[in-house]
């Protein structure tokens, strides 16, 4: 039909197909026509969408009738609309890594860049778009996140595995808490994810007791136990039981002891059984150097590893809760990095003591041992064999400034890091330690 061309007549004589859909215009018609209840959602939809694009972004005719028929997610209170370097690659990166699938062609503008794209994904959707300085919209910088996206996955672990595979940063390996278990990633794009699914079944109780390998106490071993306490009391504002030895204002044990031997952090991990424990201890290479005695009711053994690094063993009651993986209490450690001359001796021995097993981590021959609670890091290639914790801060800049009026040392001033800022010091005694304030 050309332009010229008129339509035919219809029913009611007239030539505008449109008349039909009045029923007050149709002989022997009573009833309003109701277009297909698909097709006016979709087509409402994508107006919808048509009419909330930013400033500056055009929809041409064909975005907005193309696949019509197209299943539509539903807007939330507030939708996510995502800036990023890349575009195109992050569209291919979610989908492949995230499970996202693209709806409808991405909105190209003149000079080439992604003006506007649409992701479903998680149930929902999100919309991305190319940086535009001039509106002030810029990715994200490395170590920089103001919003962090919650994606409900089926399997926490499966899916921080697979995002990490295909080039996310995993900030913090997957934990339980809550009801759920999550894993926290920053994609390759700088965007942070919260990867949440439900929680595992429990062997061990819905009260999640300790379990074998986990961290079930911590020793500050220092040569002048009263400094000490003077030190992580103005630093960290510990609090101390009438003993003087365990501090009181922890969730978890931790106690100060002084000692003639090595300064270091000392760790008491869970075992099921002491006698089968003692036996892997030393079947590895180690040496148990008090055997089992009952302490506090519970049947412990000291030992040292196939370095000479102290340490001890026992048997937790079940009244015992097990830690966070990442505790994040003021105070609290919240990761213990374990330096060590060689990585391999450490996770063979450990491996085959405790069960632990270890992931590659982001630092070259650097390991996360999975399993303990709370998170134990390994760090290979060192000058010796120390234990430094990280105990959290909810100001790092007002408790370095801290550590130095206690007589403290700040080796390296605060840094961003991927989970928060972080700043390696010394004691007044010279033993090290990191301050952590997590985002």
């Amino acid at each position: 039909m050309s332009g010229n061309d008129t339509p035919p007549p219809l029913p009611d004589g007239t030539g505008n197909p449109l008349r039909v859909l009045r029923a007050a215009d149709m002989p022997d018609w009573s009833q309003p026509f109701e277009p297909d209840p698909r097709f006016a959602d979709a087509l409402r939809e994508r107006l919808i969408r048509g009419l909330t694009l930013p400033t500056g972004v055009d929809m041409n005719t064909s975005e907005l009738t193309r696949s019509l028929t197209d299943t539509t997610v539903e807007r939330p209170g507030a939708l996510p609309y995502l800036t990023v370097g890349d575009v195109a690659a992050a569209l291919d990166w979610y989908v492949e890594n995230l499970g996202a699938r693209l709806r409808g062609a991405p909105i190209t503008m003149p000079d080439g860049r992604i003006g506007h794209a649409e992701l479903e994904i998680g149930g929902g959707a999100i919309y991305l778009a190319a940086e535009f300085p001039d509106m002030g919209l810029r990715a994200p910088t490395p170590g920089a996140v103001s919003v962090s996206l919650m994606l409900s996955v089926d399997d926490a672990d499966a899916a921080a595995r697979r995002a990490e595979a295909g080039g996310a940063t995993l900030t913090r390996a997957p934990y339980d808490a809550h009801g759920t278990r999550t894993a926290t990633i920053v994609d390759p794009f700088g965007h942070r994810w919260l990867l949440t699914g439900p929680a595992p079944a429990d062997p061990h109780g819905t009260d999640d007791p300790l379990r074998p390998g986990d961290i079930g106490f911590l020793s500050v071993n220092t040569h002048d136990a009263a400094r000490a306490r003077a030190f992580f009391h103005a630093v960290l504002g510990w609090e101390f039981a009438s003993d003087g030895r365990h501090v009181s204002s922890l969730n978890h044990p931790v106690v100060v002891v002084e000692t003639t031997g090595p300064a270091t952090m000392f760790c008491g991990y869970a075992v099921d059984d002491i006698d089968s424990a003692c036996e892997r201890i030393e079947s590895a290479g180690g040496r148990i150097t008090a055997v089992p005695y009952e302490h506090n009711g519970r049947m412990t053994a000291d030992a040292v590893d196939d370095a000479g690094v102290e340490f001890a063993i026992y048997v937790a009651s079940p009244e015992e809760p097990r830690p966070d993986q990442y505790p994040r209490a003021d105070g609290d450690m919240s990761y213990l990095t374990m330096h060590t001359r060689d990585s391999a001796r450490y996770r063979a021995f450990y491996g085959s003591v405790l069960g632990w097993r270890f992931a590659a981590g982001r630092m070259a021959d650097g390991w996360e041992a999975d399993g303990p609670h709370p998170q134990i890091g390994v760090a290979g290639g060192a000058d010796g064999e120390s234990a430094v914790p990280m105990w959290n801060t909810p100001d790092i800049a007002d408790a370095v400034a801290r550590v130095r009026a206690a007589g403290g040392r700040v080796i390296t001033e605060p840094e961003r890091q991927a989970y928060g800022l972080m700043a390696l010091c010394a004691d007044d005694q010279g033993m090290q330690f990191y301050l952590g304030e997590l985002f």
